[in-house]
């Protein structure tokens, strides 16, 4: 009678597969950048002529930072490209090109995501000024 090898799991056959795993992982974290940095995007929407009722900030927040949402005055065929986020202490202030007197404005539903570190306290758009209170 032929007797079958019955493969077994010991320290050693266990042990092997995942010392190359530790040290690929280790290599992985030590590489991760943990400096600061801000990444965002913007999505506009026209909505209206500026003589339309502004509404107030939402704020959601995910795993993957902060979802803004806001109406702004901006100028006519305002581009996402013309806008600059900037870090200023524990603040982010968010900055829209400057408006001359004789263009037209529109009214524009922006959403905005960020994902900062470190974290942000408060947040300037335009004039107005957000408090980040954390979700616990």
């Amino acid at each position: 009678m032929k007797t079958k090898k019955v493969f077994t799991l010991n320290y050693k056959s266990i042990k092997a597969p995942f010392r190359g795993l530790g040290v690929l992982l280790l290599v992985l974290f030590a590489s991760c950048k943990g400096g600061t940095y801000i990444n965002h995007s913007l999505k506009a929407e026209r909505i209206g002529d500026c003589s339309a009722t502004l509404t107030a900030c939402t704020m959601t927040e995910n795993t993957f930072g902060e979802h803004y949402e806001f109406n702004r005055c901006l100028v006519e065929g305002f581009n996402t490209d013309d806008y600059l986020i900037e870090r200023k202490g524990d603040t982010l202030v968010l900055t829209f090109p400057k408006e001359q007197a004789n263009e037209q404005k529109a009214l524009y539903k922006l959403n905005l995501d960020i994902h900062a570190s470190p974290k942000y306290n408060f947040i300037k758009l335009g004039k107005e000024v957000l408090q980040i209170t954390p979700v616990n």
